[in-house]
């Protein structure tokens, strides 16, 4: 038997103008669904009601938000009391300790997770996976932290919840063992929604294994193309109410009393409200700004390199 390598079949070097053209198709065709993402986003922050089409991304920059506090807290060596998502859009994480980390981590964290999804989101071939692991991420936030320490308590009720309703609608098994495992099954979900609303953690299970569910099927059913227009959107949503949320903190902390993460930050340091916000949203602008440099010098170097390629060709 003979075994042949790459090296015994001849090769042609590519031209620059072969290497070029598909690289800068991709690159454009990224950029375009950067623009589109930006210009709904722009649509929808003056269009009437649209705050019902946002509604699912409000709730998941939410949950980064108050996932960054609880990541920080445990980061930091304390545990996580509570993490707690309302219907408004607002959320609260209660922790064992406090320090500057934790307090800083909520608006930055989010900011750094938009960038990173922006930047990432260029490439047409990580969006599924974006998608998949953010999907990941809520559903890990939500186990972990919004029944605190009795969260892994509910894990096990809920799997063997879901196990028995899928069970019921997919076996071939006579129709009253299925009957049997769809109310077994039914019987479960409501205990576990009776113990969440007693807890007061309903709507967070509620919205954190929706949103979780949601983008994971998403992930793995969309298109690349689709799927890229989806990443971009909910990454410059992510920053966009991040800084929006980081304007909304320095006038509150300017003009009220009200508790904030700034708040937090006055009385731990002894530096104004004022000052700390101004701080986390020139840093979440500056962040920003960098990333989409980053982004938009990329075409540059590509065609940098390309015309290289074809100097030396």
């Amino acid at each position: 038997m003979i075994m042949r390598h790459t090296d015994d079949f001849p090769t042609r070097r590519p031209s620059g103008q072969e290497f070029a053209i598909p690289v800068e198709e991709r690159r454009n065709s990224s950029l375009l669904w950067l623009i589109l993402a930006t210009v709904a986003t722009l649509m929808l922050m003056v269009m009437p009601f649209a705050a019902v089409i946002t509604f699912p991304i409000r709730m998941f920059v939410t949950f980064i938000h108050e996932g960054s506090h609880a990541l920080a807290a445990l980061l930091s060596g304390y545990h996580v009391i509570r993490m707690t998502i309302h219907w408004d859009g607002s959320g609260l994480t209660l922790t064992a300790g406090q320090n500057w980390f934790i307090a800083s981590a909520g608006y930055l964290g989010t900011m750094l997770f938009g960038v990173f999804l922006l930047y990432q989101a260029q490439r047409r071939d990580r969006v599924s996976l974006l998608l998949v692991g953010s999907g990941m991420l809520v559903l890990l936030l939500t186990i972990l932290f919004v029944n605190g320490q009795a969260s892994w308590l509910m894990v096990l009720p809920l799997a063997l919840a879901g196990a028995l309703l899928l069970g019921g609608l997919r076996t071939t098994l006579p129709m009253i063992a299925r009957w049997g495992m769809l109310g077994a099954g039914g019987l479960l979900v409501l205990l576990l929604a009776a113990v969440c609303v007693l807890t007061g953690t309903l709507y967070s299970w509620l919205a954190g294994l929706s949103i979780g569910i949601s983008l994971i099927a998403l992930g793995l059913l969309t298109k690349p193309a689709v799927g890229q227009f989806i990443v971009n959107f909910l990454a410059v949503q992510c920053c966009l109410d991040a800084l929006s949320d980081l304007k909304t903190l320095f006038f509150l902390s300017a003009f009220t009393n009200v508790q904030s993460d700034a708040a937090n930050m006055a009385r731990m340091t002894g530096v104004p409200a004022t000052i700390w916000a101004t701080l986390w949203l020139a840093s979440g602008a500056l962040l920003l700004g960098v990333t989409l440099w980053m982004i938009f010098q990329s075409p540059k170097r590509q065609s940098g390199i390309a015309s290289a390629a074809r100097g030396r060709s």
